[in-house]
């Protein structure tokens, strides 16, 4: 039957009205095709992610050292006295939440932080899990890829781990996914916006979101506008507050070119020791599903021209990983939690390639043995699959165990400084000591406990008088710092902390020790071991908990 010309005019409206709501980005909510619309999934989504982050806060919690500046240049920047000097990069997405936080007061600040850095971990594997579902076609095999990239991501080489001490690249992932799927929704507007964040978490990020939006300029005119506005606010929010802060705009670029020891960046080829070291962040059978998903959406493409949006997504983790390669060979750290957005691409891949297996095995049963056979055949194909992977599943169980004795070890190092301070008078005692020192990745901790700035908290010599913090920095490791100084005398102990002091002269609250306590000081000094410390209490038992 025929459509007469009045229909076919209408179907041609219909036509261009969805071309140019798609080029808009505003007419692809899932509401229009029968389903949920994006808000009624990624809402409650969220409300769990938190819910769960909320309830991790009743295990013994604590930031990392970033996230600790952190939250001490939010207190800086709520009382119009940021110094950044002495800390680690500059990232302007966290202090949007930490200086609001920081009136909730200073025992509590900490703590949101870590809510919404969890809680941002959690929906990042949640994105993997759509993004993968998605890619496969819903269904039982979305359902399955879903599960697997989640999981993949989730178990992940230090994912837990940063996402429990406030590290913001878990959230990164989450956002960069999230912005990915937006995209295809046809919403540019909200992948633009979420592009905007992700740049004010990593500077990895410009680069990408430049070439985007010189896209959008060309193809949503109607963008321009918040692109022009977002071109501004970028640099702005990045340099702005380290010119304020330290006196210097680019101090961010400077401290992220000085990398720590052990850094890829000192290897004799970096971007080849960041390519072994990425290997290790995911297991072989995530990386071999990779390559197979990915041999599969080439041969779709080049067949068919299908899964181009696979061999999109693929495009963006390698060159996420080029980008960050090349930033190691110029001197940049080139720290395996900058590859986050390569690390989730492959996690959601090797979910995909997985399923892709089972879907070739299927394929092959179904030509053999007949349709009604071969979904049998795919359920011994996952069972088999799910045996080989066990001695891997059995690892990463037991890794558990050593991750958690890691995270309560810094919850305790918390806890028991506060207690620390407590014992020896308060801060104001302390700070009449004169000089502040502690072990290099404590001094925003400290800092933050004392009230003071980051950079007034030395690490590196010790010269009185002054007061010193000593912990370990891992718990098996050696006591962090050893006093430049033999004047100073141990004055108290609380849990995983030793406080040494050389009280300066004349009448002070500077807490002094006794007679008879232990010195440390320089190198040859028979006075300087540690072995008094072993009679003084157990350094590593917990005395309280956060």
């Amino acid at each position: 039957m025929r459509a007469s010309t009045a229909q076919l005019r209408t179907l041609r409206r219909r036509e261009h009205g969805d071309a140019g709501r798609m080029r808009t980005g505003r007419g692809f909510d899932s509401a229009r095709f029968g389903q949920r619309s994006h808000a009624a999934q990624i809402v409650p989504i969220m409300l769990v992610c938190l819910a769960l982050a909320g309830l991790s806060l009743l295990y013994p919690s604590t930031p990392t050292y970033d996230p600790w500046a952190w939250i001490l240049w939010g207190r800086e920047v709520l009382h119009l006295d940021l110094v950044t000097e002495g800390g680690p990069s500059w990232k302007p997405f966290p202090i949007l939440f930490t200086a609001p936080f920081s009136l909730f007061g200073q025992d509590i600040a900490p703590y949101l932080w870590i809510w919404v850095a969890r809680a941002g971990g959690l929906f990042g594997c949640a994105m993997a899990y759509r993004m993968a579902n998605r890619l496969i076609g819903g269904g039982f095999y979305g359902a399955l890829a879903g599960i697997c990239a989640f999981l993949a991501l989730f178990s992940s080489n230090k994912y837990v781990r940063d996402a429990a001490l406030g590290n913001s690249e878990p959230l990164l992932a989450a956002i960069v996914l999230w912005a990915f799927e937006r995209h295809l929704d046809g919403r540019r507007d909200h992948a633009l916006l979420l592009g905007f964040l992700a740049a004010l978490l990593r500077p990895e990020a410009w680069p990408f979101l430049g070439l985007y939006g010189l896209w959008l300029w060309f193809r949503n005119p109607e963008l321009r506008l918040r692109l022009a506005l977002f071109a501004v606010l970028i640099p702005v929010l990045w340099f702005a507050p380290e010119w304020w802060g330290s006196g210097d705009p680019l101090r961010a670029g400077a401290r992220a070119n000085a990398p720590n020891p052990g850094s890829a960046a000192f290897e004799d080829i970096p971007s080849v020791a960041l390519v072994k070291r990425f290997a290790s962040v995911t297991i072989a059978p995530v990386e071999l599903g990779t390559i197979i998903a990915v041999g599969f959406a080439a041969f779709r493409w080049f067949r068919f021209r299908r899964e181009k949006v696979t061999l999109a997504l693929a495009a963006l983790g390698l060159a996420w990983f080029v980008l960050v390669a090349v930033m190691t060979e110029a001197g940049f750290a080139g720290n395996q939690r900058y590859l986050i957005v390569t690390t989730a691409v492959v996690c959601v891949l090797g979910g995909m390639g997985a399923v892709r297996v089972l879907q070739g095995v299927e394929w092959v049963a179904a030509r053999r043995l007949g349709p009604g056979r071969a979904r049998p055949v795919v359920v011994a194909a996952l069972l088999l699959g799910t045996l080989i992977a066990s001695p891997t599943i059995v690892a990463k169980a037991d890794n558990t165990a050593r991750v958690q004795g890691g995270l309560e070890h810094e919850a305790y190092l918390w806890a028991d400084l506060r207690g620390l301070i407590d014992e020896a008078g308060g801060k104001d005692a302390l700070l009449a000591c004169g000089g502040v020192f502690s072990g290099p990745f404590q001094t925003q901790m400290v800092a933050y406990e004392l009230g003071i700035h980051g950079i007034q908290v030395g690490w590196k010599v010790t010269p009185p008088p002054g007061v010193t913090f000593r912990t370990r920095t891992v718990p098996d490791g050696p006591l962090v710092t050893r006093p430049t100084d033999d004047r100073y005398r141990l004055v108290a102990t609380n849990g995983k902390w030793r406080l040494l002091t050389v009280p300066p002269r004349g009448r002070s609250e500077c807490p002094r020790a006794g007679p008879f306590a232990p010195t440390f000081g320089t190198p040859g000094n028979t006075a300087t071991k540690d072995a008094p410390l072993e009679v003084i209490g157990d350094p590593d038992r917990p005395q309280s908990t956060p």
